[in-house]
């Protein structure tokens, strides 16, 4: 009995570890790291501070699974699985990825938090540079996928393109959750269509003479 007893109170034990760090990760995009209270995550988790406390016994370890929680989120892989886009091949992948960053996603507005106190906390520092360099990884991937597709030109350097849609990625992730006014977003249209030409390879003109 105690043996088929054990993977249940263990089941139970890692749901509640998931509905704390979820909860804390809400209440880190709600009132930042600092703004974040211990007591206010457990009552979001339906737990009791007491049952933190033994698997975090400090707020700051609990912010830093939050945090993790989050920029896992973010990871091209993660975001691309989310929104069903695997399959695609490289030019939809990229004007759907391109159509998505000027909708509104609560997920990647916490980039604006996790920057912000990134400034004030090592931890939260050391996992940023993580993400940053596990995003740039993943990219590498699909920038040397889209190569092979014959998408994107062989000849351009593969670094120079992953830190052109790194930088277009979260510049715009920040501007957009910071407020920035409509008149000076673009339309997708015209927003996917620069994104898939800047990237896009450039086909051959076809001479006058044929």
């Amino acid at each position: 009995m105690a043996v088929g007893g054990e993977p249940r109170r263990r089941g139970d034990s890692e749901q509640t570890a998931r509905r704390v760090v979820e909860a804390a990760a809400a209440e880190f995009v709600e009132r930042g790291y600092d703004g974040a209270v211990i007591s206010d995550i457990a009552r979001r988790a339906g737990v009791t501070p007491g049952a933190i406390y033994p698997r975090w016994p400090h707020k700051s370890d609990l912010m830093a699974a939050a945090v993790d929680h989050l920029l896992e989120q973010l990871l091209p892989a993660q975001r691309i699985s989310n929104l069903g886009l695997a399959e695609l091949p490289a030019p939809d992948l990229l004007a759907a990825w391109g159509a998505n960053l000027l909708v509104a996603d609560q997920v990647r507005d916490v980039l604006v938090q996790v920057f912000g106190s990134a400034r004030n906390n090592t931890q939260v520092e050391e996992r940023l540079q993580r993400f940053l360099n596990d995003q740039a990884a993943q990219l590498t991937g699909l920038v040397e996928r889209a190569k092979e597709e014959g998408f994107v030109d062989a000849g351009h350097d593969t670094a120079a393109l992953v830190l052109l849609v790194q930088s277009a990625g979260i510049g715009t992730h920040l501007l957009m959750s910071s407020g920035l006014s409509d008149q000076y977003v673009p339309s997708e249209a015209n927003w996917v269509g620069l994104i898939v030409g800047i990237m896009g390879s450039v086909e051959p003109r076809t001479s006058q003479a044929e």
